[in-house]
């Protein structure tokens, strides 16, 4: 499966391929190039689809920061939209689209010197808009921080099947 989907310049480190999300659809994988770009890929039996970063991500925020990674219907196995996000200096308790919880799966820590930075994977239950709630824990304890999605809430037109998270 790898020679299928990283080769080259855009082959896993020594750290291979983690887990994102796997189910009937097919399997998500995350994975950092030996020069730092991150990954992922949706492979299924008949298909695939990836995507790599064109530089480096290897510079951790300064501060606690949580950023949306790769979104969209290839970044879930198992639901219709995936997220891969990113937490520097923090973890993720929860997170929510408005009241739902949503399951966070965590799939790497990164770790540097001076600071970690792990790599979730969020499954939703079809594409969705608007601002995801994260409680987040961090060395001075908990807090609370939002998640703005790619697309805002009112660029969804009603009725086309999006869900929005307020």
């Amino acid at each position: 499966m790898l020679d299928k989907i990283a080769k080259g310049d855009d082959a896993p480190d020594r750290a291979g391929l983690s887990l994102v999300s796997v189910g009937p659809r097919g399997t998500v994988f995350f994975w950092v190039t030996a020069d730092t770009r991150y990954c992922a890929v949706f492979y299924a039996e008949t298909a695939s689809a990836s995507s790599c970063s064109t530089t480096p991500d290897d510079v951790i925020s300064s501060v606690p920061t949580l950023d949306r990674l790769r979104e969209g219907d290839v970044y879930s196995a198992r639901s219709a939209y995936g997220l891969i996000i990113a937490a520097d200096r923090e973890t993720v308790g929860s997170l929510s689209c408005g009241d739902e919880l949503l399951v966070v799966r965590r799939v790497r820590d990164i770790e540097t010197e001076d600071a970690t930075r792990t790599i979730y994977g969020v499954e939703l239950d079809g594409p969705t808009a608007g601002t995801l709630r994260a409680e987040v824990v961090r060395a001075d304890g908990r807090h609370t921080q939002t998640l703005p999605l790619g697309t805002k809430a009112d660029e969804v037109t009603a009725g086309h099947g999006w869900q929005v998270c307020a």
